[in-house]
């Protein structure tokens, strides 16, 4: 392989591992906080575009029941890290993933 492609790979991960446990924690709960803004927008534009009180409850419902799950789901898997420093960047990024699916899942609501 020619050292010119060599050399810009690994400068690229040498720096991007070369991240604290700290730093990586906050990078993921950073992630996680623009995925559940970008969430919550379309959650209340979705709302808005409903016809019947009766479909604003059941997403209501469903929403509340997402959050109860996505917050215990994440919890279950980030136990398995306590008391490790990784702990809280195995949380947030579960987080952010789950937020990402339901984005998804709510983008097709009215497909």
């Amino acid at each position: 392989m020619n050292k010119t492609l060599i050399f810009p790979f690994l400068l690229f991960f040498g720096l991007s591992f070369a991240q604290t446990q700290g730093e990586m924690n906050n990078d993921a709960l950073e992630a996680f906080n623009l995925a559940d803004a970008e969430m919550t927008i379309i959650y209340k534009n979705l709302m808005a575009s409903l016809s019947t009180q009766t479909e604003k409850d059941y997403l209501l419902a469903a929403q509340r029941s997402w959050i109860t799950y996505k917050e215990a789901h994440c919890k279950a898997i980030a136990y398995q890290y306590e008391g490790g420093s990784m702990q809280p960047m195995i949380k947030y990024s579960c987080l952010e993933t789950l937020t990402r699916e339901r984005i998804q899942q709510l983008n097709s609501y009215n497909e």
